[in-house]
């Protein structure tokens, strides 16, 4: 039963990651930039952790790495064309781990 709520708080994280990542095409203050860098590495990571308990350790591990590229600690700076294709490719991949992972939803 704990999974199941920690699965379905890990779906709510990269569904609104997903949506911010989105929204990150447009133009917007410094600030929503850097909560949207907390807000995926910490989706990223924390599904990362859920898919590992999981045994889906791909899923897992492409988790980990989105985590690492967007972390607020040590940031990657890159410049604004390739953080938008990443942002969309990024928001893309969220979704589809969304409908991917169906079958532990019960």
């Amino acid at each position: 039963m704990k999974m199941n709520s920690e699965y379905t708080l890990s779906v709510l994280f990269r569904l609104v990651a997903g949506v911010m990542l989105i929204l990150a095409i447009g133009i917007h203050p410094s600030s929503f930039y850097s909560l949207l860098r907390w807000v995926v590495a910490a989706s990223s990571l924390y599904s990362g952790w859920i898919m590992s308990q999981l045994k889906k350790s791909n899923w897992a591990w492409a988790l980990f790495i989105i985590g690492i590229l967007f972390n607020p600690i040590y940031p990657v700076y890159l410049d604004r064309t390739t953080w938008q294709m990443i942002d969309v490719i990024v928001a893309v991949f969220f979704f589809i781990s969304l409908s991917v992972d169906k079958q532990y939803e019960k």
